[in-house]
């Protein structure tokens, strides 16, 4: 397993923050892994959603996740397994949200888990990359979210 932590005090509420990191036409501008997006769709706190992208500059297959919102605190999402993306990783992680004064502390995380015998190459050429690459996405939200009008 791999995985990417980054932090941010965000000055926006936590609605604003979940409004963005569960639109990926919008969230894609801070997470560049993410390319088309090839279904979104909503149900209550849950929304299941297919897109492709690329990790460290690779494309890789169209991979399905489910987000689940908890509240004003949390946004978790996991992998569904879908072909072809399902014989080669598996993936997981969230946004747990805490209103501070100044604004929201928001933590990421994201977490790769590839199977043999890709998980060989895959997780030593990644390992580096996602530590970095994580908490420049946080950096990336933090400042899309407040350089947006708040009123919108």
């Amino acid at each position: 397993m791999i995985q990417g932590i980054g932090e941010a005090l965000v000055r926006r509420p936590p609605e604003a923050i979940i409004a963005f990191v569960t639109d990926l036409e919008r969230y894609k501008k801070a997470d560049w892994k993410i390319g088309r997006v090839l279904e979104s769709r909503r149900e209550g706190n849950r929304i299941f959603m297919r897109h492709d992208g690329k990790l460290r500059g690779i494309p890789g297959p169209p991979v399905s996740l489910e987000m689940t919102i908890e509240g004003r605190t949390s946004v978790r999402y996991r992998s569904v397994p879908s072909w072809p993306a399902k014989w080669f990783l598996t993936f997981d992680g969230g946004f747990e949200l805490a209103e501070v004064a100044g604004g929201t502390q928001v933590v990421h995380t994201e977490r790769f888990r590839f199977h043999a015998p890709w998980r060989l190459v895959a997780e030593p050429f990644l390992r580096n990359w996602i530590a970095q690459d994580v908490p420049k996405e946080m950096e990336r939200l933090k400042a899309i979210l407040e350089s947006e009008d708040p009123t919108l």
